[in-house]
């Protein structure tokens, strides 16, 4: 790879990334001093003066690789409806600059993010972002969604690119990403799979956790259970058994399942049954897409 900007601005924009505990570890590892009175902005800097040449190549082996993979997955999380924040607008501003701006929503936050790859800038693009990250030239996970969809545009080419590593299997990861309707869309995500639907029939999966929880609703405390399955096969929910098709019938690797405590007592479940049942689709806040309302749960 021939990166064209230096190593120490390089690192001041990788380093944004990290929280200021990862920062104080860098220092600890490196045995630099005096760095408990820094704040996480002025501790970077403070990193990057007090290391030599050699030390700032060491650094950047020791943590790119895991700072550029841990941006890049949360971006597709984000793509793929799994993430607290999601994707809600993508808008090009000028096709032939290759700007781009990118809208996301969390549950009582607005972001967004701007892009520009271009031939000229394409070993520094201009961007800006109004998370933590990205406002100090990070290489935020708003970015790399921008990045992803700049490459479906077309606007770069992959080996074009030298200003950052990627992970080995990058291609793959972003392979069943496509735009849609102007938007990113994950195919081969749980997600794109369930969204479509409000109810699905699960007809095989697998049991791998299972764990009791409680809600405590204004003193009211329901007991109900969060069941983990794999190898999940299902269709949508039919009224009539005659409407069944196979070629409805779609995979996922795995999928979480809310139970209520009455129907899970229907019977001994254990870790590896095989079950089926029925369920509504919903994006949980914080488990992303799973089954609520579920009926019919019984050994297979």
């Amino acid at each position: 790879m021939n990166r064209e900007i230096d190593d120490r601005t390089y690192l001041s924009f990788l380093l944004q990334s990290l929280n200021i505990d990862e920062m104080k570890q860098i220092c600890r590892d490196f045995e630099i001093k005096g760095f408990s009175k820094f704040k996480k902005s002025e501790l970077i800097e403070f990193i990057l003066d007090s290391l030599a040449e050699e030390e700032l190549k060491d650094l950047l082996e020791q943590k790119e690789g895991d700072i550029i993979s841990s941006e890049i997955n949360t971006a597709i999380n984000k793509i793929s409806g799994e993430d607290r924040e999601s994707l809600i607008n993508i808008k090009v501003v000028n096709d032939k600059n290759h700007e781009i701006e990118l809208q996301f929503k969390g549950f009582n936050w607005k972001s967004s993010s701007y892009l520009s790859i271009t031939p000229k800038n394409i070993n520094d693009p201009e961007r800006d972002c109004d998370c933590r990250v990205g406002s100090n030239m990070g290489f935020c996970n708003h970015f790399w969604i921008g990045f992803i969809y700049s490459l479906k545009k077309n606007y770069f080419k992959l080996p074009d690119w030298k200003l950052t590593t990627l992970p080995k299997d990058f291609g793959k990861l972003v392979e069943k990403i496509v735009i849609k309707d102007g938007n990113l869309i994950n195919e081969g995500a749980v997600s794109s799979l369930l969204a479509k639907h409000n109810r699905i029939t699960i007809y095989a999966a697998e049991i791998t956790e299972i764990a009791e929880k409680e809600d405590d609703f204004q003193g009211n405390v329901t007991t109900y259970y969060l069941i983990s399955l794999k190898d999940i096969e299902f269709g949508p929910q039919l009224k009539k058994k005659s409407d069944y098709r196979k070629e409805d019938i779609e995979n996922v690797d795995k999928l979480i399942i809310r139970v209520s405590e009455k129907l899970y007592s229907s019977d001994k479940f254990k870790l590896g049954d095989k079950i089926t049942c029925n369920g509504g689709v919903n994006k949980d806040r914080m488990l992303g897409f799973m089954l609520k309302r579920v009926t019919g749960f019984k050994k297979k």
